[in-house]
């Protein structure tokens, strides 16, 4: 009796809801009490205090997401709404799904509204094992969603509000036909008109409780209202706030975008930081004003910028809300863009001729321009302006430096005023040589390109250190002393509150690809560094103890003006940010820098960003606690914006960051000695010099070395025989061997006192591989004996563990053409993963003459074949075919066979790239229900470190990323990804790559006015053409689009990461690589432990 009148009322229930539904009222799924009419995994759901809890813990975890199912029947159109709130991972609501397996499984298909920690995904659309499609639509987006990445952005929905995802908050849900809205406390976040030929007209509701890192969901106030007719028509009004169409299906116009050639770009395109605002002040009309470079603040509370082919203006900095008042510009420079073009006007006439300016500091009552052009009237070089009649007029041009810059945009850049109030800093790329008449230079005069057999080159053929250089100047020019060397192209500079010196230097983007490109990179310019620029081929690399390394490294791009957040009325951590420009990917990014014993590491942010959004210079006002920041050069469209924090956190003026002073402190006392004014160190002084070259921080030891070298070597050399500390040892053989060159057998010798393999770290294995390299560079071939002694010696350490070690090791091999470098260089050619590793053993093979047979010829010239297909930089197919040139000069006349010479004329047939010495087969197509399961709470160990790292490249991973230093710089760095992904993650992003795409490397779609479109990323600009790369694979491949021509720039949901890269990879391999990509690269990770 009892269980019938259960069943009674059961059935009455349900023919209670289903009466309310077909009218169209709104009811409650929740009871409050318990879970009845839901169907779940009873070990994740429960009710408590009146809400549903999804919860997995690292004990009960789930192997994939699964659901809380809704039993009232399939959704169809609807309105839904619920009270959420979530914490440790992601959630969402899904509804008209299908099963994936028995419903009993729990686990549904089909459409889903996310809930999100990152705001761009809080309220998205999103595809939940929907064939291809992942992210249908992100935050802010109104869309029609035509195909699995055809996804056509109409415009913009919703507001900027920042959403916490653990405290409650409303999410709605109004699907009517093809139309699906979803809201965030009543505001909008995505509209999607849904076009797809597989659209899914009705299915489950129900509630995602997310794999992965242990999580908690709470769900209460569930209400569903079904809708048809007239209600279904109000429901979308009421959303969007607009009567909706007879034709939902029909797609709105596509909105107008503003004119990129008349315009900068607009503020509403312009991705930023959460809680900030950006508007556009002013956009410069070029053939007035021209394209703004570069700006500084005067005493008057005005900007002053500069046109890169023009003269220079300034005017006041507008009032809160306030554009710019186009009529308050004054030009007060005249330069045309080249002698003899343009007429200027008389006021014009009556103007200083200066211009073509890329720096600009006002101090000392003046203006000081730095000059990189050599078709401005005063040349290259650094000036003094003056008002010599206080009118307000400058009216004097001072000489400060003449500079000779051979051309181009490396010539000299910006000028700041140095922390001692009395000088100045100036910033010179790698195309401005040192003056002949600097009057003192910090970095020890020993200047060396330091290669074994003369670099590759293809640009700034001959260039020599030193170049890329800061100068330190006083106000009247009379002292020109160089501080640090070694830069590609640094625009511009800033110090922060200790006094310490920052930069933000290029890359080589013709380099990427190779094992010589280095990112563009954050670097603290400490007293006599050298930052190893060499042209072509020979540049140092970070882990090289005679350079210094990075802060940072950031990826590819142009940088141009930074700036420290101080003065600006931000939260604290951006006050405290040095803000870095990126002209090219149109990037401003906030690097969070750390104390580092004497030194910093950064973390990098992106903050803002667009396409285009060609950055130029930025400050900030103390006045009133805005960011300024200019867009331009090369003739794109110009124009100045203004950044001002409009959220709810603190912005009173924070401290300074607490850290490494003692560390500081010890460092720049040892710099001390390279000042100008400085003495030669005592007994004392040289004792405390010498005991800090074992220091383990980095910028002490760097700093005491250099103070070494700036010593006469006859009072330190003697103490090199008995020192037994390897890393003070270390550091001194790379002094001796800089400041001597007679010394390099003192050198050899000492290096094989050590015992290689019992040194304790790698750095320290590298430093003294170093300083065998600098003893052969500058010191020549040793004598036979000494030659055979070392030869014998590094036979039984190479090869080394680690590509590193092994990249010098082959190097020196090749140089003194040992007998068994050929033999082992080709083993680790044919063993190495990616592409810059085989590149690196394959040029330090091309001039050994000894040791070949016939077999290992041949195999060597085969790898130039497969070469051909690789992929890089616009010089990549120069550097292979340099390196073949000077492999086929080292074979020997006798040697030079019909087969090798048929081997050595075989062109490459064009193909994907393949890394490895044998073709790699077809396993399977991968899908993530069959990966998901073998990684239900993480990757398994005792995994095997070499074929993870083999299958980095078989994946061609390293063809656009980096992990530990080396791979490609048009994806995201992988070195720290497993911090923050667990192995299911990490195959659905290589999987379903659209599922979650970084900012930072995120494409965009360009309509153009012809209807065709371009899904890529803007990697050059010029004259108001747009340079757009259309595959990561090929970085230097572009097509160019002149900005008349565009319709529209949207952010694109479709990844520019090819499908199928684990697709002739079995388990164990896939798993290996997981474990490779989780280690960091690293091969003492505790997943590789046995």
């Amino acid at each position: 009796m009892k269980n019938k009148t259960c069943h009674s009322t059961y059935i009455t229930l349900i023919s209670f809801l289903l009466s309310c539904l077909s009218a169209g009222a709104t009811v409650d799924l929740f009871n409050g009490k318990d879970l009845s009419g839901w169907l779940g995994k009873e070990r994740f759901w429960k009710v408590e205090n009146g809400t549903i809890i999804g919860e997995t813990t690292p004990d009960n975890p789930t192997p994939a997401n699964t659901f809380l199912i809704w039993k009232g029947g399939e959704v169809k159109d609807f309105e839904f709404s619920c009270q959420v709130k979530f914490q440790g991972n992601n959630s969402g609501v899904q509804y008209r799904s299908k099963a994936v397996g028995d419903l009993e499984d729990c686990v549904l298909s089909g459409y889903q509204a996310d809930l999100h920690p990152k705001q761009e995904f809080f309220g998205m659309l999103y595809g939940e094992k929907y064939g291809k499609r992942g992210i249908i639509a992100r935050r802010w987006q109104k869309a029609d969603a035509r195909g699995d990445k055809d996804v056509k952005i109409l415009g913009s929905v919703g507001d900027k509000t920042e959403l916490d995802g653990a405290k409650w908050n409303k999410l709605t849900i109004v699907a009517v036909g093809n139309r699906l809205i979803h809201m965030v406390n009543d505001v909008v976040t995505v509209d999607v008109t849904e076009n797809h030929p597989d659209a899914i007209a009705k299915g489950h509701l129900g509630l995602q409780l997310h794999r992965g890192v242990p999580m908690k969901v709470e769900f209460k106030a569930l209400k569903y209202k079904k809708l048809s007719g007239a209600a279904a028509r109000k429901a979308l009004e009421n959303a969007t706030g607009e009567k909706p169409k007879k034709q939902a299906s029909k797609p709105a116009p596509k909105p107008k975008m503003e004119s990129l050639a008349r315009s900068a770009t607009s503020p509403a395109r312009i991705n930023i930081a959460d809680g900030f605002k950006i508007d556009l002040l002013y956009s410069v009309p070029m053939d007035k004003q021209g394209s703004w470079v570069a700006m500084c603040m005067d005493n008057k509370n005005r900007l002053i910028v500069s046109d890169q082919y023009g003269g220079i203006f300034r005017f006041p900095i507008p009032a809160a809300g306030k554009k710019i008042d186009p009529a308050s510009i004054e030009q007060i420079t005249y330069s045309a863009e080249r002698a003899g073009m343009g007429k200027p006007t008389d006021a014009q006439k009556k103007l200083p001729q200066i211009g073509h300016a890329q720096g600009l500091c006002y101090a000392f009552d003046s203006l000081y321009v730095v000059v990189n052009s050599r078709s401005s009237s005063t040349g290259a070089g650094v000036f003094r302006l003056l008002d010599t009649n206080q009118d307000d007029k400058f009216d004097k041009i001072i000489t400060i430096k003449k500079l000779s810059a051979t051309g181009g945009e490396h010539g000299p850049h910006a000028i700041i005023p140095a922390p001692d109030g009395k000088h100045l800093y100036v910033v010179m790329g790698n195309q401005t040589p040192l003056p002949d008449d600097y009057t003192h230079s910090r970095v020890p005069e020993l200047w060396g390109e330091d290669q074994l057999y003369p670099s590759l080159q293809y640009f700034m053929k001959g260039a020599v250190a030193p170049l890329g250089h800061f100068a330190q100047i006083d106000p009247e020019g009379k002292t020109w002393e160089v501080m640090s060397t070694g830069f590609r192209n640094q625009y511009d500079a800033a110090v922060n509150r200790e006094g310490e010196l920052f930069t933000y230097d290029a890359d080589m983007e013709w380099d990427m690809n190779t094992p010589w490109y280095r990112p563009t990179r954050v670097n603290h310019v400490i007293d006599g560094s050298d930052f190893g620029w060499r042209t072509g081929s020979g540049k140092f690399m970070d882990y090289c103890s005679d350079t210094f390394g990075t802060v940072a490294d950031v990826g590819p791009g142009s940088p141009t003006g930074v700036c420290f957040g101080y003065g600006a009325k931000f939260p604290a951590k951006y006050q405290n940010a040095f803000f870095i420009s990126d002209w090219s990917y149109g990037k401003l990014y906030a690097v969070h820098l750390s104390p580092q014993g004497s030194t910093y590491t950064g973390k990098v942010e992106e903050f803002a960003s667009a396409q285009p959004f060609p950055l130029t210079d930025l400050l900030v006002n103390p006045k009133d606690g805005a960011m300024y920041i200019a867009v331009g050069g090369r003739k794109v469209q110009s124009g100045l914006y203004r950044i001002t924090y409009e959220g709810k956190e603190s912005t009173v003026p924070a401290k300074s960051m607490s850290g490494g002073e003692e560390a500081r402190k010890r460092r720049q006392a040892l710099e001390s000695f390279v000042q100008r004014e400085a003495k030669p160190a005592n007994k004392n002084q040289l004792n405390k010099i010498w005991s800090s070259l074992a220091a383990q921080d980095r910028g002490i030891r760097h700093a005491a070395r250099v103070a070494l070298e700036k010593q006469p070597v006859k009072k330190w050399k003697g103490r090199l025989a008995s020192e037994k500390s390897p890393i003070a040892a270390s550091a001194a053989m790379i002094a001796l061997a800089r400041a001597d060159a007679t010394s390099g057998e003192t050198v050899l010798q000492k290096a094989m006192t050590f015992k290689y393999r019992d040194l304790k770290s790698r750095q320290q294995k590298l430093d003294l591989l170093r300083s065998i390299t600098l003893a052969l560079t500058r010191g020549g071939q040793p004598a036979e004996e000494q030659k055979g002694k070392l030869v014998a010696w590094l036979d039984q350490i190479y090869p080394a563990s680690t590509p590193e070690e092994n990249r010098d090791l082959s190097a020196i091999m090749q140089f003194l053409q040992a007998p068994s470098a050929a033999r082992k260089g080709m083993a680790l050619l044919r063993g190495a993963s990616g592409q810059e590793e085989q590149i690196g053993y394959a040029l330090n093979l091309r001039h050994l003459k000894n040791g070949w047979t016939s077999l290992l010829r041949e195999s060597y010239f085969k790898w130039f074949v497969r070469a051909g297909n690789f992929k890089g930089g616009a010089r990549l197919n120069n550097y292979l075919d340099g390196i073949k040139k000077d492999a086929i000069a080292s074979v020997k006349d006798s040697q030079m066979t019909e087969g090798l010479k048929k081997i050595i004329d075989t062109k490459p047939q064009s193909s994907a790239p393949q890394f490895t010495f044998e073709p790699r087969t077809f396993v399977k197509n991968w899908t993530m229900k069959e990966m998901g399961k073998w990684v239900p709470s993480g990757v398994p160990g005792k995994r095997d470190f070499k074929n993870g790292r083999q299958m980095f490249g078989a994946g061609s991973c390293y063809a656009c990323h980096r992990i530990g230093g080396e791979g490609g710089a048009v994806g995201p760095d992988l070195t720290s990804v497993g911090g923050k992904f667990g192995g299911y993650d990490l195959i659905e992003s290589i999987v379903d790559p659209g599922k979650e795409i970084s900012d930072q490397y995120g494409s965009s779609i360009f309509s153009l006015s012809d209807g065709s479109q371009l899904n890529g990323r803007i990697m050059n600009m010029r004259n108001n053409e747009y340079w757009i790369n259309t595959d990561m694979m090929q970085p230097s491949m572009v097509t160019k689009v002149k900005a008349e021509n565009l319709a529209s720039i949207e952010p694109s949901t479709v990844s520019m990461m090819p499908p199928g890269l684990l697709n002739t990879m079995d388990k164990e391999d896939i798993l290996d690589l997981m474990a490779y990509l989780i280690a960091g690269g690293k091969p003492d990770h505790q997943l590789f432990a046995k």
